[in-house]
């Protein structure tokens, strides 16, 4: 039998056994201890792609969960207002059946039309204070500010206009009434007009550098935003005067977008609008009614009845939408236990096979190592003939 030092054949094999042994046996405690069958692309190139597309959808599906329990949440803010305005118009139909019987005077209606009166206004204090997240949803939901024809927001216009917000304004025109001097700020659409007296927020007539004041007309819906020197992004600063003969022009928006699903198809949105619920709006139509007189009372009647009956099929319609997102709540979460378990299939280890192949990487890396323990004997045989 030949016995060489300078290569040893059987050595060198056990030592690349023993490294295979030992990687494997890495690797499956790798698996072991993450769970996981595919922890980096080299696992499973292909079905790590195949992989990560099910837990990017399992992410769109959880979040369009969410997004959809959000969206119920603003339908029963929206839904609880009506039921309150529901209840005012029945009191209101309640006053106008009274005040047509005819043992009253029309001393005793102008009483019975001074409560009908707060009632309207208590409507649209309803409609316009029902917000969710800060938007307004029974009026002017989804109005939107016009960038090309509102000459407040154009880049030119340098008068320091830093952020413009609507929530709950109605469409149009809005102008402002800015003199120079005295210190104060006015805004209106032609209806409502409202009068801001900026004097103790003004440093001598302008907005102090570095900071940026908030004009807040609430009765209108608009907040405007000003901003003094060096403020950055800014297109000029504020000075009192700065504002005058511009214009906001807001228009009417389509309403709501839901995102309810993962992706970007129309089959996974959902849009929806509320309608505008104060007294003088399309739904109700309660302008001119009153039951001063025992003629008026009579046509309020007939007014109210169709304003009961138009608010019944809004609650409807609402009702019937948030019945809608409960099932597509019930669909996701089906749809997320189904592509879960698909990708658990994929990607998770499986805890026996692995213990396995770690059993028998460690059994192989053992059997190597022996080998190589006895191919040690040709090294000593070689050493005693050297050494006599």
């Amino acid at each position: 039998m030949a016995i060489r030092i300078n290569n040893n054949a059987i050595m060198g094999r056990a030592r690349v056994d023993l490294n295979r042994a030992e990687r494997d046996a890495q690797l499956r405690r790798e698996h072991l201890n993450s769970g996981l069958r595919i922890n980096s692309a080299s696992d499973d190139a292909s079905l790590l792609a195949v992989s990560e597309g099910m837990r990017a959808q399992l992410g769109g599906l959880t979040e369009g969960t969410r997004n959809t329990e959000r969206a119920l949440d603003m339908l029963h803010t929206a839904e609880g207002a009506m039921n309150e305005i529901s209840g005012v118009l029945i009191r209101m139909r309640e006053l106008s059946v009274q005040a047509t019987n005819g043992t009253l005077t029309d001393d005793n209606r102008e009483a019975s039309n001074a409560e009908f009166n707060q009632l309207k206004q208590h409507i649209d204090s309803i409609a316009r204070s029902t917000r969710y997240n800060d938007q307004s949803l029974l009026f002017g939901f989804g109005n939107t500010t016009d960038q090309a024809t509102s000459t407040v927001l154009q880049n030119l216009a340098d008068n320091g206009v830093f952020h413009l917000k609507v929530s709950g304004a109605q469409d149009g025109t809005y102008t402002f009434v800015d003199s120079g001097g005295d210190d104060t700020l006015t805004l209106g659409n032609g209806v409502v007009t409202q009068t801001l007296d900026l004097g103790v927020l003004l440093t001598g007539n302008q907005v102090a550098t570095g900071t940026v004041l908030v004009a807040d007309f609430e009765r209108l819906g608009v907040q405007v935003e000003l901003a003094g020197n060096q403020v950055a992004d800014a297109e000029g600063s504020y000075a009192d005067g700065e504002l005058d003969g511009q214009v906001i022009t807001v228009v009417a928006g389509t309403g709501g977008d839901f995102q309810l699903g993962s992706e970007a198809e129309p089959a996974d949105r959902l849009e929806y609008d509320f309608p505008d619920m104060t007294a003088g709006g399309g739904v109700l139509n309660l302008s001119l009614a009153s039951v001063n007189t025992q003629a008026s009372a009579r046509a309020a009647m007939n007014t109210l009845d169709l304003a009961i009956e138009r608010t019944a099929q809004e609650r409807g319609a609402v009702g019937a939408v948030m019945n809608r997102l409960d099932f597509t709540i019930n669909f996701t979460a089906n749809a997320i236990e189904n592509i879960q378990s698909a990708e658990s299939t994929v990607r998770d280890a499986d805890f026996a096979e692995e213990t396995t192949a770690l059993s028998r990487s460690q059994i192989l890396g053992q059997s190597a190592q022996s080998v190589m323990i006895h191919s040690r004997v040709s090294v000593e045989q070689v050493m005693s003939i050297l050494l006599g």
